[in-house]
């Protein structure tokens, strides 16, 4: 099963670099295949439609500006008939419905695959995010999913994408458990998940953004330390491959009732 990995933009010196490519989802790929969650699967990573925004803003005009290069994007790599699924990437999911009408394979968002992966685990489950901006795009996008009931909160640590990135390259993974830099932040999103679970009663917890899921195993530690070993935690990306893989071999996808298009035959008498 061969699966594409769309990012949500392309901008070297943010999540880009032209000689390592997209090392952050380098990484994130490497860690599942350690975890033998790839075994018959290859995910190839797409360099993404470049743009020019900012490093660090996450708010609705950014989702606009990347939402179009990455319904481009699904659409290329739609024709290049090499692959069985799509997935894309990004906390704040840019251009999800779109995309699932101009795709002709399996698409898997990462988020959207976490919630439903969460509500079939629990009856409660918390996002954690990047920005107070992004965390309200995740909470409107929950409403859209239909998953706002069991959605208890969309939390957020005050650390930009380019500071866990600069951790992500500073620190191999092998050294982060030790590190006392990568732990002080590691704690920081354990706390804002400490407060969902006993103040909201979330039993399972999702890790949203992709730079931050590159900790996923530091914060696991974390919250066994604390006494949450019955908590699940979950890293957005492995739901999406889960999602994607689940569909290829089901012989499905999204259902274009759902996601018309103009071309559409079977269309209903009303909506």
């Amino acid at each position: 099963m061969r699966i594409i990995d769309i990012p949500p933009y392309q901008r070297a010196g943010v999540n880009y670099d032209p000689k390592e490519g997209h090392f952050m989802m380098k990484e994130l790929v490497s860690y599942l295949k350690s975890k033998g969650q790839l075994e018959g699967v290859e995910i190839d990573i797409d360099e993404g439609a470049p743009t020019d925004h900012g490093a660090e803003s996450r708010d609705e005009e950014v989702v606009s500006n990347i939402a179009v290069g990455v319904v481009n994007r699904v659409k290329a790599v739609c024709a290049m008939g090499k692959y069985d699924a799509v997935i894309t990437q990004a906390g704040i999911e840019p251009g999800f419905l779109a995309a699932h009408v101009v795709s002709t394979l399996p698409i898997a968002y990462p988020v959207h695959s976490a919630m439903h992966f969460a509500s079939l685990l629990g009856e409660k489950f918390c996002v954690l995010t990047t920005t107070d901006a992004q965390a309200m795009i995740v909470r409107r996008n929950a409403y859209l999913y239909g998953m706002n009931h069991k959605l208890t909160s969309v939390r957020y640590v005050s650390r930009s994408s380019s500071f866990t990135m600069a951790l992500v390259r500073k620190y191999p993974k092998a050294d982060r458990l030790k590190s006392p830099e990568v732990m002080e932040f590691a704690n920081s999103i354990v706390d804002q998940f400490v407060r969902a679970i006993e103040d909201e009663g979330a039993d399972t917890v999702i890790i949203g953004s992709p730079h931050q899921q590159c900790f996923l195993d530091e914060v696991r530690a974390g919250l066994d330390a604390r006494g949450y070993q019955e908590i699940n935690l979950m890293g957005a990306f492995a739901c999406a491959v889960e999602m994607a893989r689940a569909m290829v071999n089901m012989g499905i996808k999204q259902a274009l009732r759902a996601y018309p298009n103009d071309k559409l035959k079977a269309k209903p008498a009303f909506r």
